[in-house]
């Protein structure tokens, strides 16, 4: 291999390794990406040449196959109740409705330690204080193994959590107690220590600008108010408040300025950099684009101080191959493909921006801003695929607010900087607390009157390959790489521009089918019927219902919740939060006077005030639909005593769609349950098939041609199964989400994970 063919080799093994370890994550068996891997290296061994740059990218792409299959198909424990002991490593969040959210790490089950951090959940409406990172906790609760993506254009749960080490869940707090650890915990200390500084920086700066010096210095995102994260979304500069490369440049540029007044040497300099920014990455709770950012950013430092700088593209690369390979899971998340993608924008559009430096353009300052515009287009167009991806949002303010933000925001930082080196000196620190406060206050009211504007963003659904490919055309019209004619560039951003517009359009919706997904012990539904969307119960505050409305780009005509229990109803917060508009909510007769969480009833208020209106359903109302009808059959007015359980009188309608009968049954008890007994073709079970439902006599009555079941547990779908004989039961615990599609007067249930199990009736 010659020397030019190794100092190429890089970009091509880079990508390679990142496929590879696409391969792995539908692969779990090792044996044969094992035996690939060891052949290729053999290859690497003994060819020559050319032949030996092809088997290292071979090589590199088995490499990332073995890898990928080992990091996305860990062994886990046995799903079962377990004693834990745990240390709370990153902040409480205590979402609606009184749950819980904890990441724990040096977990032990049953007093065996256990490699690998836990997702902690649980409900309660006690003020839990004493839960703060770096404490110990012991409870009994259920272990289980986190879900993939069981819904059409779900959101990975389980490799979310595999991204931040984390391997199990847990829901319950069955005789918890809270200490102090015994032992030393290295994520718990860096966790209590990044506590106590936020705790500080609220406390000498308000709540206000506490937390947003929090969110923009250590990474604490969650103490930001959801409607402040929403302006900065539609305004295209989210990024500004998770700590990234940005934020990292920003501290080694402040260290730069330091390091160069002591006139430090350049190794120095190197090794004080890398302890730092690994300081830094712990403080931040290991955020992985921080640590891409440091690598990238100490490479790129190194290279100068050995006097062998390298291409952009080479750095990428090798920071590209070095992540891949020590955390392949990380190559499916949003934050992997927005870092590598806003480089790669940058390096490649790093030639065009030269050309303007080197330019003759007058004033010189002229010069800097079509410089930092050239620049900056190439990092939005980096990112504009995983953003249309990830987000569906299309940001039409981003490029001409991201310079004047950058700037005032990097002024910000380097002020909490300071203020938070200042802050043992207490009489100091209080000077630069006012301008701060002053300074954050008045760039917040900026950020929230633009952010309230209509017509800021574009809500679009997912990206296709034609939008990739789009993309890809307008890179090669602004590449100075390679030499094109204007008329060929010109015909290339025009045909890129109508690749990604027409790729996006809105496209007619003619079928009609109706979509439960797998929500846990939840339920939520979608019925889509031609151009019309009615939402049948949210499930809870997941974003499962949310996330496919936005990316499916659908506006509900309306939302109807057969009673409000946080399993069923809690989604709401997620459709609000997600800006999805609920015009219209249909709420069973009586539902506000029965044993409800207190969090509803503002939820409520809150919707009565932004325009929702809020109508109830009794016996006897019917509601029009394209393709028939929806009759409702319980609750019945005058027969609602308030305080009881809502379950009792969950709304059961009868849905007729193209001359077939779905009934829909919330959760329906038995004793309530011969009020709503009538004749269907299909089944949504009530109460995620508990014992107390669908008793024999009702199920004999409605004579089912097939039934849905919403639930968890494999078991309790296989106990059902027991109770329904040869009916046959469609398990989102066994298929994930379930679709129906209607025909004239037949119908087809498609399981999610398994398509070919689907059936015609």
């Amino acid at each position: 291999m010659t020397q030019k063919q190794r100092g190429w080799l890089i970009l091509p093994a880079s990508f390679a390794l990142v496929g590879g370890v696409f391969l792995g994550r539908g692969v779990s068996g090792l044996l044969l990406p094992l035996s690939a891997c060891v052949s290729a290296y053999l290859a690497v061994l003994f060819l020559k040449g050319r032949g030996r740059f092809a088997a290292c990218v071979v090589f590199s792409f088995m490499l990332g196959a073995v890898s990928g299959c080992i990091a996305f198909h860990p062994s886990l424990p046995p799903e079962d109740t377990y004693s834990i002991r745990g240390i709370i490593s990153d902040e409480v969040s205590v979402g609606s409705f009184g749950q819980h959210r904890i990441v724990l790490s040096d977990v032990s089950l049953n007093d065996r330690p256990y490699s690998g951090g836990a997702y902690w959940t649980f409900y309660s409406d006690d003020q839990l204080t004493e839960l703060v990172p770096g404490k110990a906790v012991y409870f009994q609760a259920s272990l289980y193994h986190p879900r993939g993506a069981d819904n059409p254009y779900d959101y990975n749960f389980r490799e979310s959590l595999l991204q931040r080490g984390i391997l199990i869940g847990l829901y319950g707090r069955d005789n918890l107690i809270i200490a102090d650890p015994g032992f030393f915990s290295l994520s718990g200390w860096l966790a209590s220590l990044r506590h106590q500084l936020s705790s500080s920086l609220l406390q000498s700066l308000g709540d206000e600008t506490g937390a947003y010096a929090s969110a923009l210095l250590l990474g604490m995102r969650s103490l930001i108010p959801s409607e402040d994260r929403q302006a900065f979304s539609r305004l295209g500069i989210a990024h500004i408040l998770s700590v990234s490369g940005f934020h990292v440049g920003i501290l080694i540029g402040f260290l730069a300025v330091l390091f160069r007044l002591l006139r430090l040497r350049p190794w120095t300099r190197i090794i004080l950099y890398a302890f730092l920014l690994i300081l830094y990455a712990g403080l931040c709770g290991m955020n992985q684009p921080v640590i891409r950012a440091s690598l990238l950013l100490l490479v790129s430092l190194a290279g100068r101080a050995l006097n062998r700088p390298r291409s952009g593209l080479h750095m990428l690369s090798a920071v590209l191959f070095c992540m891949t390979l020590l955390s392949p899971v990380q190559v499916t998340s949003a934050s992997f493909l927005l870092t590598f993608g806003a480089v790669f924008g940058l390096f490649f559009l790093q030639p065009a921006a030269e050309k303007i430096r080197s330019s003759r353009i007058r004033p010189a300052f002229l010069r800097r801003i079509l410089e930092s515009l050239v620049l900056l287009f190439g990092i939005q167009l980096g990112i504009l695929f995983p953003e249309l991806l990830f987000f569906q949002r299309l940001p039409l303010m981003a490029f001409m607010i991201s310079i004047p933000s950058t700037f005032i925001f990097s002024v910000l930082i380097v002020l909490l900087w300071f203020f938070m080196a200042l802050l043992p000196f207490p009489g100091i620190a209080a000077l630069l607390a006012g301008p701060l406060r002053f300074l954050t206050g008045g760039l917040l009211s900026g950020i929230r009157f633009l952010g309230s504007l209509p017509g800021l963003s574009l809500w679009i659904h997912t990206p296709t390959f034609f939008t990739a490919c789009g993309i890809l055309l307008l890179f090669a019209a602004f590449c100075f790489y390679f030499r094109f004619r204007r008329i060929v560039r010109a015909a290339m951003l025009l045909a890129g521009s109508l690749s990604i517009v027409l790729s996006l359009l809105p496209v007619s919706h003619s079928s009609t089918e109706y979509i439960q997904f797998s929500a846990g012990n939840a339920d939520a539904a979608v019925l889509w019927d031609h151009d019309q969307v009615y939402v049948i119960d949210a499930g809870e505050a997941d974003g499962t219902l949310s996330n496919y409305l936005r990316t499916c780009r659908l506006t509900p005509e309306a939302v109807i919740l057969t009673h409000l229990h946080t399993d069923h109803a809690g989604g709401l917060r997620s459709l609000i939060d997600d800006d999805i508009p609920i015009k219209k909510l249909f709420l069973p007769y009586g539902a506000e006077t029965l044993d409800i969480h207190p969090d509803f009833i503002c939820l409520l208020s809150q919707l009565r005030e932004t325009g929702t209106e809020i109508s109830y359903l009794s016996r006897g109302d019917v509601l029009p639909l394209p393709s028939g009808s929806l009759t409702v059959l319980w609750p019945e007015k005058g027969k609602v005593r308030p305080g009881q359980d809502a379950n009792q009188y969950s709304l059961v309608s009868r849905i007729s769609l193209k001359g077939s009968v779905l009934l829909q049954t919330g959760d329906i008890l038995g004793t309530h349950e011969t009020y709503s007994a009538v004749p269907a073709d299909l089944l949504k079970a009530s109460h995620h098939g508990s014992r107390s439902s669908t008793l024999p006599g009702y199920l004999s009555v409605v004579s089912p041609q097939a039934i849905l079941l919403s639930c968890r547990q494999q078991t309790r779908l296989e106990s059902y199964r027991e109770r329904c004989g040869d009916t046959p039961v469609f398990g989102t615990a066994e298929s994930g989400a379930v679709t129906v599609f209607f025909d004239e007067g037949s119908f087809t249930v498609v399981p999610f994970l398994n398509p070919e199990q689907s059936e015609r009736k």
